[in-house]
């Protein structure tokens, strides 16, 4: 049996290897993670996709508040929100200094396949009563 750890991996690969049109998800590679420090306030200006990576996980739950889902494997974590029709997905990993940081962010439909980050981002405030902008 795989462990979850490994399905992560083999999921972002196959994400990365998707790319395309029906690839979602943006991320940081291993190479720059390693020197990421992880920002500790995501600010109070609008959020996109882009903007969630990189941070502390402190930082994405102080905006978003708490995930519906939270997963914690040795040196990773991965969150999810849920957006009504779609479900969120922050992946966090140990960058060079030990911290964790946010590397991957991608969006699925309720139903299965890929969703529009940022619409499903929107989706997730919304759902949450926080401000999109």
């Amino acid at each position: 049996m795989l462990r979850f750890s490994n399905l992560v991996v083999l999921s972002l690969t196959l994400a990365g290897c998707a790319g395309g049109a029906g690839s979602s998800g943006i991320g940081i590679d291993k190479q720059n993670l390693a020197s990421v420090n992880p920002s500790q306030s995501l600010g109070s200006g609008p959020l996109t996709p882009q903007s969630l990576l990189g941070v502390a996980p402190s930082a994405l739950s102080s905006r978003l508040g708490a995930p519906a889902f939270k997963r914690a494997e040795p040196g990773a974590e991965v969150w999810q929100y849920s957006g009504g029709d779609c479900a969120l997905f922050v992946y966090f990993y140990k960058t060079g200094s030990g911290a964790l940081a946010s590397a991957y962010v991608d969006a699925r439909k309720s139903r299965g396949g890929s969703a529009d980050t940022a619409s499903c981002l929107s989706h997730v405030q919304s759902a949450r009563g926080t401000p999109v902008s």
